[in-house]
């Protein structure tokens, strides 16, 4: 209904588990290592979340990359007896077995190990995905643990992942089933997403749908936060509402009131959804400049649209220009936080950030008076330089990524947390957001576990994470170095000789033996079993593909001369 309103290609904040919209948290990452553990180990791994944490998010984005050589057998609806329950697992692994009878336990295990056997010799495994397991019974959660008695003198024949609610756990405690909990060889609790990961993953799905990845105000984030408790479903429920209620009442923001008119649609505290339609479409004609807004043509690509400001609860440093007034709707409804009249800016203005020396909390986060493109190169030329490199010669290039590769760099924009920008141990440009309507830019060339370096329009300043919090929604970008004759992200069957770098450096780690049986510049099966490995160490996506995020950990695991954040300036 609202896409068009706020120039979306899809709908952002659908409850569907659809892995294109997946978002890697801290503890994402490390429930998706369990799972991909749970790929190509035999027993059982256990993965428990409450309700919409995102838990079955992970495994469709898991199965979407499941390894040519693994048979899937997917599980949604558990609430079987063990006669289905073997059924089931013949029917979706292909096993052949009578039909119109009832056949005995003793049969569909026979068959299924018959079946289980031929699949290992011709050099497959096979992998059996429970979801919603804490609806099982003890009686089949016991004929599950036999299944694992299918095996080999040296391997299991099946592998079981169980996903369920933090109730399976408890069942797995009963005594009649202490001999499966011992099988357990992996268990993982996925929790909510903490503060940050909230914000970014509201970017995060804004920026994939397409749209603004500012749309919803600080304030509103802050709500949701506290509304969600960081549950992934319950975001997108309040997220998707807050976005009618703004389409309804013709806005471009989506604010903190709406954020909590949405929680009480949602919860059932209000009535119906037609009584805010219906308010918001007497307010939608009283606000002619919003309506307006939206006939206005679209701003050049190199700018976004015209954006209300996030909710500060310090003075902006400067009005609107007269350009950035025209274009900009009068949106300013912000309830739950106290708002300053903007002061015109004077000299005295000009540093944009402005503390105390001996009170860096109190630093307030403002625009520089310079236009948005010199505080972009100039952030640029900041990380650069901590690379050792020199932008003075390149003055021509207008976008600082086209200059990067020259200088053996690759840019890498990301929306993410400060978590995610201290894994990667890089200095970063992030993208700023004041009360005008672009972003201005400024670089990350230190941080450490309380404050971080910040270079802004050629000024050097030390600040903390909360001091940006009103003007970092999560977007950024980090330079790393390009591996010799870098050609790209890489897979299994590429052949390239920047394939022979990364097989060698896998095997100074000692990750898994890469040098495999023919030409060494061949992404082989034995290279892509080594990334694989690397990748469940690090923690990073365990697809098997080589790209920037594992070239940039591998980099830092082999020594590469790189400006770390942790390290001296």
């Amino acid at each position: 209904m609202y896409e068009d309103h706020f120039h979306l290609q899809q709908t952002p904040f659908s409850i569907a588990p659809d892995p294109a919209f997946l978002y890697l948290s801290e503890g994402h990452r490390e429930a998706l290592a369990h799972l991909t553990y749970g790929f190509s180990h035999g027993g059982f791994v256990l993965i428990t979340g409450e309700v919409g944490t995102g838990k079955t998010t992970l495994l469709r984005n898991l199965i979407k990359q499941t390894p040519e050589d693994l048979d899937v057998a997917f599980i949604l609806n558990p609430r079987l007896t063990v006669h289905e329950l073997l059924e089931t697992l013949c029917d979706e692994l292909g096993v052949a077995h009578p039909q119109g009878s009832r056949l005995s336990v003793k049969q569909y295990i026979d068959a299924l190990n018959r079946h289980l056997l031929a699949t290992h010799q011709s050099g497959r495994g096979t992998v059996v995905i429970i979801d919603e397991a804490q609806n099982l019974s003890p009686a089949v959660l016991e004929q599950i643990r036999l299944l694992t008695n299918l095996e080999t003198d040296k391997r299991k024949l099946l592998r079981i992942i169980l996903i369920g609610q933090p109730e399976l756990a408890e069942l797995l405690e009963r005594t009649d089933l202490r001999q499966l909990a011992q099988r357990i060889t992996a268990r993982y609790h996925l929790q909510g997403l903490g503060r940050e990961d909230t914000y970014a993953y509201v970017v995060h799905r804004l920026a994939r749908a397409g749209g603004n990845p500012n749309l919803f105000t600080r304030a509103a984030l802050r709500r949701l936060y506290r509304i969600s408790g960081g549950i992934p479903r319950i975001v997108n429920l309040v997220a998707d509402r807050a976005m009618l209620g703004a389409y309804a009442e013709g806005r471009q923001r989506v604010s903190a009131r709406l954020v909590n008119r949405a929680a009480a649609e949602v919860s059932g505290r209000e009535r119906r959804l037609g009584r805010w339609l219906a308010g918001g479409a007497a307010a939608a004609l009283a606000t002619g400049a919003a309506s307006a807004y939206l006939l206005l043509p679209a701003p050049p690509a190199t700018e976004p649209a015209a954006l209300e400001p996030p909710a500060r609860s310090a003075p902006a440093a400067a009005q609107p220009s007269a350009s950035s007034a025209q274009h900009a709707p009068n949106l300013t409804e912000e309830t739950d936080v106290p708002r300053a009249e903007p002061q015109p800016a004077t000299a005295a203005d000009s540093p944009a950030l402005t503390a105390e020396a001996a009170a860096p909390q109190t630093v307030q986060i403002r625009p520089p008076d310079v236009p948005a493109y010199q505080t972009q190169r100039q952030a640029y030329r900041a990380v650069l330089e901590r690379w050792g490199v020199d932008m003075d010669g390149w003055a021509q290039v207008q976008v600082p990524c086209n200059f990067a590769p020259s200088a053996g760099l690759q840019c890498l924009s990301r929306t993410g947390s400060w978590s995610d920008i201290r894994r990667l141990n890089l200095p970063v440009v992030l993208e700023l957001w004041g009360q005008e309507s672009v972003p201005y830019y400024a670089a990350v060339t230190r941080l450490d576990t309380d404050t971080l370096d910040l270079s802004l329009a050629g000024e050097q300043y030390t600040v903390t994470p909360a001091d940006l919090q009103d003007a970092w929604f999560g977007s950024y970008v980090v330079l790393w170095q390009m591996p010799p004759n870098y050609a790209g992200t890489m897979k299994r069957g590429d052949r390239h000789p920047s394939v022979l770098w990364l097989r060698e450096q896998l095997q100074r780690l000692g990750v898994a033996d890469a040098r495999g049986s023919g030409d060494p510049a061949l992404f082989d099966a034995a290279l892509q079993n080594a990334v694989l490995d690397f990748q469940r160490d690090e923690q990073l996506l365990t697809d098997g593909v080589v790209g920037p995020a594992t070239w940039i950990r591998l980099a830092d695991r082999v020594d590469l001369p790189a400006p770390a954040l942790d390290g001296p300036t």
